[in-house]
C-alpha cells in the first residue's frame, strides 16, 4: 500500500480529474458570486477530459434553484413521521422521483445533504440519492472522495457502490483511492464499489495487480473484499492459486469470500473440487462456509461417491442454517 498524503492522492489522481468537479460544484452553487481578478488568483486548471467536460456542462446548463415547495413538503412530512418506516419508505421514493424528473429538483436534494448535519438525516438524504443514476451524483461522489474527511469519503464509495456505475471515470476514481486510502473500512467501500465490465487487457491487468496486492492487505475485510473482485476480475491462469490460497486465510471473512469468488470465476479444475469437499467434510467448518462451498460444488462434475457426499452435507446442513 502506498503511504502518500491526501495531498498526494489529489495530485495522483489528476488535476483536471477532481478539479473539474469542484469547479462545476461551485458554478452552479446557489448564491456564489464570480471571484474577482487579483494578482494572486491561481492559474485555471487544466481543461478536463471529455468524460469530465460533460459532467461540467451538466452543471451549467441545469437552473441554479430548485423550485421551492415540491421537496420542502415531502421532507416536511417525513420528518414529521420520523417513526413511521412506511412513511419513511413513501418520502424516499417521492423524493427519489422528483429528483429524477427534474434537474433543479435534484441540484436541491444534492444541496441539502451538503448542508444537513443531522446524521441521520443525512444517511437518508445518502440512501436517496445513491438510488439515482445520475451523472450528478457520481460528481458529487468524486467531490467527497477527494476530501480530507473520512466520513465523506466513506458516503462516497458507499453511494458508487449503489450506483455500480462502469463509466471510465469512475473505475479511475477507484483505482486511485484502492492506490492511496489508508482507512481499511473506506478501502474495503472502495474495492466494493468497483463494477467489473469488460475493458482493455491493459486496464484489466492493472486492476487485478491492485486486487491482488490487497487480496494480502494486513485488514480481513480489505483481503475479503480484494478476494470477491478477483473472481469476477481475474481470468488468468493464476487465478486458482490466489483463490486456493484465500481458502487457507485465517479469517473466516476471507474463506468465505473465497469459495463465493470460486463460484464467479467459473473455475472447474478438479483440485478446486477437492478443496471445497474438503471444506464439506471438515467438522470444524462453519455452517455458512459449508453451505457457500455446496453452491459451489453445484457447478462442478460430481463423481457417484462425490455426490453422496454433497446430498449428505446438505441434509445434515439444512435444519441447522435456519438456527
Amino acid at each position: 500500500m502506498h503511504t502518500s498524503s491526501r495531498s498526494g492522492f489529489l495530485a495522483g489522481m489528476g488535476l483536471s480529474f477532481v478539479l473539474g468537479f469542484v469547479v462545476a460544484w461551485r458554478i452552479w452553487s446557489p448564491g456564489s458570486a464570480a471571484p474577482a481578478a487579483t494578482v494572486n488568483a491561481p492559474a485555471p486548471a487544466p481543461a478536463p477530459s471529455a468524460g469530465m467536460g460533460q459532467l461540467a456542462a451538466l452543471w451549467n446548463d441545469a437552473p441554479a434553484t430548485a423550485p421551492a415547495g415540491s421537496l420542502e413538503e415531502i421532507w416536511a412530512k417525513g420528518k414529521s413521521a420520523k417513526d413511521d418506516h412506511q412513511l419513511q419508505m413513501e418520502m424516499q421514493e417521492q423524493l427519489r422521483e422528483k429528483a429524477q424528473a427534474d434537474p433543479a429538483a435534484l441540484r436541491s436534494l444534492i444541496q441539502r445533504f451538503d448542508n444537513e448535519r443531522d446524521p441521520k438525516a443525512r444517511a437518508l438524504l445518502k440512501t436517496v440519492l445513491s438510488n439515482i443514476a445520475s451523472p450528478h451524483v457520481v460528481a458529487l461522489s468524486a467531490r467527497l472522495a477527494a476530501s480530507g474527511d473520512a466520513q465523506q469519503r466513506q458516503d462516497a464509495f458507499d453511494m458508487l457502490k449503489q450506483l455500480s456505475s462502469n463509466a471510465p471515470e469512475v473505475r479511475q476514481l477507484l483505482t486511485q483511492a484502492m492506490a492511496t486510502e489508508q482507512s481499511p473500512a473506506i478501502l474495503s467501500q472502495a474495492i466494493a464499489a468497483l463494477t467489473p465490465s469488460v475493458v482493455a487487457a491493459g486496464e484489466a491487468d492493472a486492476i487485478v495487480s491492485q486486487l491482488s496486492a490487497l487480496a494480502q492487505h494486513a485488514d480481513p475485510s480489505v483481503r475479503s473484499q480484494s478476494v470477491l473482485q478477483l473472481g469476477q476480475w481475474d481470468k488468468s491462469a493464476q487465478a486458482e492459486g490466489r483463490l486456493q490460497q484465500a481458502l487457507a486465510d485465517q479469517a473466516p471473512e476471507v474463506r468465505q469470500a473465497a469459495v463465493t469468488a470460486i463460484g464467479e470465476a467459473g473455475i472447474r479444475s478438479d483440485s478446486m473440487k477437492a478443496a471445497l469437499l474438503e471444506i464439506v467434510r471438515n467438522h470444524d467448518a462453519s455452517v455458512q462456509l459449508k453451505d457457500g462451498a455446496l453452491h459451489a460444488l453445484e457447478r462442478f462434475s460430481l463423481s457417484k461417491d462425490e455426490f453422496a457426499l454433497y446430498s449428505q452435507a446438505r441434509t445434515d446442513l439444512d435444519p441447522r442454517l435456519g438456527q
